[in-house]
C-alpha cells in the first residue's frame, strides 16, 4: 500500500493536467469508501450479508490496484509472452506478502477469498459463492465503484468539467432484485438521471483526459522505452513490479540501451512527441494497425519499418524509434446497472436495461463510443509530422505487409 502512494493514478500527467497529483493510494482509499456505502446501503435494503463477506469486500476494494505496475497504462500495454500479468501479480502481493499476514491476523480472513474478489481477466474465478458474485459485481460489474471513484477523482484532478457525478445519491437509491437464480443490483427510477450522467461524464473524461495526446505520448515514449529495455536483458519485468513511478522512471534512466537511454532523457527534459495523426475505427486503415495491440513486437517492427521507409527514400530522416505507435486499450463501455419503473411500460418487464431508458441499441452506443478508440501516431520532431502525414497511406500499405 505504501507503493501505491508513490504511483500516480493518471500517469504522465505533467504535459496536459499538472494539478492532477493523486495516487493510486488515493484512489484505493476512495474505493474502499464507496464500497463501503454501497454495503451498508443492501444491508438497509433489507438484504443479508454476514460480516466476513463485508470484511472481504472492503479488503478487495483497498486492493484491487495492488498488483499494478508503476505506469501501469505503458508497461500494462506491453503484450509480449512471459510478463506476469495484473492477475498474477495481485495474487503475488496478496497470498504471498505481507498483506496475507495483516489479513489473516487483523482482518480474519484467508487471502484467498480476497484475491478470488480482486482477480481480473475475461472469466471470473470458478465456484464464486452467489455473495462474491454480488460483491464482485460491486467492485467491477454493474456498479463498478472502482470506475466511478476513478471517474470522479481523475475529472477533478485533472480540473475538467465532466465527472460532476453525484455518486452518493446513485448509490442511496440502490436495491437488491433477485433475477433467476441470483441477486442483482438495480437502481430506482428517481436514480436515473444520474446513471445518465455517469454515462455521458465517462464519454467526455475518456475522450479529453485520457485519450489527451499529451498524456498519451509520454505513456507510448515510456512504453517503448520500457520494451527496449526488457528486449535487451537491462529490466525484468519482476524488477518494475516492486517499484513505484519515481523507482521505475530513475531505472529506465540508467538503461544502457540507446533507444531507452534517449527516450527517457527526453521525458526527463519534458520534451515529448509529437502528435502526426489521430483517428479511430472509421478510418479505413484502422484494422491495418489495430491489430498490433496484442503483439507489441509486431508493432515495433511496423515503427521500424516506417522509418526505415522514410529514410530510404528520402520522404524524411527518422532513427529506428522516432516514429512511435500508439494504440488505445481494449476498453468495453458497458452500462450494467438496470432501472426498477414506477410504473413499467407496456410488454416492459422490471428490472429494464440502459437500451429501454435511453433507446440507444447495443449498435448504437457502439457507434457512439468510437472516438474512444483512437490511434495515434506520435514523432520525435515537427519535420517527421510532415512526413508522416504526407506519406500516411504508403505507410499504412506497409503496415499491413509486415508480418
Amino acid at each position: 500500500m505504501q507503493r501505491l502512494k508513490g504511483m500516480s493514478q493518471l500517469g504522465f500527467t505533467f504535459g496536459s493536467f499538472p494539478r492532477a497529483r493523486h495516487t493510486r493510494l488515493d484512489h484505493a482509499v476512495g474505493v474502499y469508501h464507496l464500497a463501503g456505502l454501497t454495503l451498508r446501503r443492501i444491508a438497509e435494503s433489507g438484504a443479508y450479508l454476514e460480516d466476513r463477506d463485508v470484511r472481504a469486500a472492503l479488503a478487495a476494494a483497498l486492493l484491487l490496484d495492488s498488483g499494478r505496475y508503476p505506469y501501469a497504462a505503458s508497461i500494462e500495454g506491453i503484450e509480449v509472452p512471459g510478463a506476469p500479468t495484473l492477475k498474477e501479480l495481485s495474487r503475488r502481493w496478496i497470498e504471498h506478502s505481507e498483506v496475507a499476514k495483516v489479513l489473516r491476523a487483523e482482518w480474519d480472513l484467508e487471502p484467498h477469498n480476497v484475491f478470488r474478489l480482486v482477480s481480473r481477466g475475461d472469466t471470473p474465478p470458478h465456484s464464486l459463492t452467489p455473495t462474491e458474485l454480488l460483491l464482485r459485481d460491486i467492485l467491477f460489474g454493474s456498479l463498478n465503484v472502482d470506475a466511478l471513484d476513478r471517474l470522479i477523482r481523475d475529472a477533478r484532478g485533472a480540473r475538467v468539467p465532466y465527472g460532476l457525478v453525484e455518486v452518493e445519491s446513485l448509490i442511496g437509491r440502490l436495491r437488491i432484485v433477485g433475477q433467476g437464480n441470483k441477486a442483482i443490483l438495480a437502481l430506482d427510477e428517481e436514480g436515473a438521471g444520474t446513471l445518465q450522467s455517469v454515462v455521458f461524464s465517462r464519454y467526455l473524461v475518456y475522450y479529453n483526459v485520457y485519450g489527451h495526446h499529451a498524456l498519451r505520448i509520454p505513456t507510448v515514449m515510456f512504453l517503448r522505452a520500457v520494451q527496449d529495455a526488457i528486449g535487451a536483458a537491462n529490466v525484468t519485468f519482476d524488477e518494475l513490479s516492486e517499484l513505484d513511478d519515481a523507482g521505475a522512471f530513475a531505472l529506465l534512466e540508467g538503461s544502457a540501451e540507446s533507444s531507452t537511454a534517449g527516450l527517457m532523457k527526453r521525458l526527463a527534459d519534458r520534451r515529448p512527441y509529437h502528435l502526426a495523426l489521430d483517428f479511430d475505427e472509421r478510418h479505413p486503415s484502422y484494422s491495418s494497425l489495430i491489430r498490433l495491440r496484442d503483439d507489441a513486437s509486431w508493432r515495433r517492427r511496423v515503427e521500424e519499418a516506417w522509418s526505415r521507409y522514410l529514410t530510404r527514400y528520402r520522404k524524411g530522416v527518422a532513427g529506428p524509434f522516432d516514429i512511435l505507435i500508439d494504440l488505445p486499450a481494449k476498453e468495453n463501455f458497458p452500462v450494467g446497472l438496470r432501472l426498477i419503473r414506477r410504473n413499467p411500460l407496456p410488454g416492459e418487464r422490471n428490472p429494464i436495461n440502459w437500451q429501454n431508458l435511453s433507446g440507444m441499441s447495443e449498435d448504437d452506443m457502439t457507434r457512439y463510443h468510437a472516438p474512444l478508440r483512437r490511434i495515434q501516431i506520435a514523432t520525435a520532431n515537427d519535420a517527421l509530422v510532415k512526413s508522416v502525414r504526407r506519406h500516411a497511406e504508403e505507410l499504412f500499405t506497409i503496415a499491413e505487409e509486415v508480418g
